[in-house]
């Protein structure tokens, strides 16, 4: 047996391909073949080159679907990633696209976030925390729920790996080593309390995976909410079985954000709640202590979502929103958000803005490009297609419906997001993949590859 496992394991490394190497191609496709060793991609690619000019607008109408009479996905190369020194992709006509304005560069020291998790996941959320905190001003208070397990020099390197990232974060070890993570999620604010500054006027109480594309719209939705007043802030579940089960309250992926007045009222009553709570969920203890303590009631603020979305969520980022926040997008569904939100680092609002090209495709900035075998009269784009999980219980009308029924492959062909980067010129390159069918033949067998380059310039 033991022989027949190590002749496995020679086959396996005689099979291995190495991987394509960018030195060894020309410089016109070197981002395409440095981004295919992270996508595994296949050998060879069908590979479209776009560039787009954006039209940047003060008054451009967010919401409408412009129409773009000329096609987006034509004029494909085959490249062969391994054998790629003399491709050279010649320079389309850029489209023009009318965007909003990018946002302004401003600080929001006004802002401070807690969040609650161990050492390992902290770690691993550097840099999606990077993509929206750095450099903002914004401060971050963080209880590592494992910390009296780690090393001082476990904890200063993960101070330090935040302060590289240009984060202000403070560290700190539970309260109680008899708290569970979630408890903490909410024992956190009495941290905070301790970390604040004079200037600030909201604390959000976060999961370590909710995710902003920016904070200048969050901001702006809270600066139409009186902060010197109690106001407790956030979204329920998309779910109506979750709201059943776990009732009316500030659901923690969205976030629960506190005015300072009410973070103050709470954070003296903090331990106290938590012990006389009947549950062990932070934000249930939360709701419960909001209510025991003030006369704050639940304010919603659109654009929130606690996204408890499973599996395949093209339906909601291809519905034309503008959420404030994403949330679940490395469990209940997976998603490279911060590649996606890079185009919100470009041209602010037009991340997930959409456009029709031609009679078939409907391009998502920062998700996707699909095209509809039946053309896009055949959908209706003001419904949102109920892709996910559960979709069709009916269980989420009340908040994102009506829906419309999800489109089997064949009648929709999906270019979903994959890698982007903001160049030192200031471009925005992004890849759209559609993976091959290997149970066809060998053409269809390829992976396509839709590279956007918006260029500023």
């Amino acid at each position: 047996m033991a022989e027949d496992e190590s002749g496995k394991e020679e086959n396996q490394e005689e099979n291995q391909r190495p991987l394509p190497d960018p030195k060894l191609c020309s410089e016109d496709v070197e981002f395409l073949v440095r981004s295919s060793i992270d996508l595994d991609l296949t050998e060879r690619v069908h590979y479209v080159r776009r560039y787009i000019k954006p039209v940047l607008s003060d008054t451009v109408d967010r919401d409408n679907i412009a129409n773009i009479t000329e096609p987006l996905v034509e004029g494909s190369t085959e490249i062969n990633l391994y054998e790629c020194a003399d491709v050279t992709i010649s320079q389309s006509e850029p489209i023009k696209l009318v965007v909003p304005k990018p946002y302004p560069k401003t600080t929001f020291a006004h802002l401070m976030f807690g969040v609650a998790t161990d050492y390992k996941r902290l770690n691993g959320s550097i840099a999606p925390f990077s993509h929206w905190i750095s450099g903002t001003g914004a401060k971050l208070v963080a209880v590592v729920t494992d910390a009296k397990e780690k090393s001082t020099e476990d904890m200063e390197q993960l101070q330090r790996g935040f302060e590289m990232a240009d984060i202000d974060i403070t560290l700190v070890k539970p309260i109680s080593r008899d708290f569970s993570t979630s408890q903490n999620h909410f024992a956190v604010l009495t941290n905070m309390l301790e970390h604040d500054t004079p200037e600030t006027q909201w604390y959000g109480l976060i999961d370590d995976d909710t995710f902003f594309p920016d904070l200048q719209p969050f901001s702006d939705s809270l600066a139409t909410l009186d902060h010197n007043v109690d106001v407790y802030v956030g979204a329920l579940s998309e779910d109506f079985s979750s709201v059943r089960i776990f009732g009316f309250m500030a659901y923690g992926g969205a976030g629960a954000y506190l005015s300072a007045p009410l973070a103050r009222k709470l954070g003296d009553k903090a331990l106290q709640c938590i012990h006389d709570a009947t549950t062990k969920e932070g934000d249930t203890i939360l709701r419960d202590c909001v209510y025991s303590n003030s006369k704050a009631k639940l304010t919603m603020l659109p654009g929130l979502y606690q996204q408890d979305l499973r599996d395949d969520v093209s339906g909601f980022f291809e519905a034309g929103l503008r959420p404030l926040n994403l949330h679940h997008w490395k469990s209940w569904y997976k998603a490279p958000v911060e590649k996606m939100a890079k185009a919100a680092k470009f041209c602010g609002d037009c991340f997930l803005q959409r456009w029709q090209f031609g009679n078939d495709t409907v391009f998502s900035n920062g998700f996707s490009i699909v095209e509809y075998t039946d053309g896009v009269g055949s959908v209706d784009l003001q419904l949102m297609e109920g892709t996910w999980g559960k979709a069709d219980t009916k269980d989420f009308d009340f908040s994102l419906g009506p829906l419309r029924k999800a489109y089997t492959a064949e009648k929709k062909k999906s270019y979903k997001l994959r890698e982007a980067e903001l160049t030192e010129e200031g471009d925005l390159r992004q890849l759209y993949v559609r993976t091959g069918d290997s149970s066809k033949d060998e053409e269809d067998g390829l992976d396509w590859v839709v590279e956007l380059i918006w260029q500023l310039h």
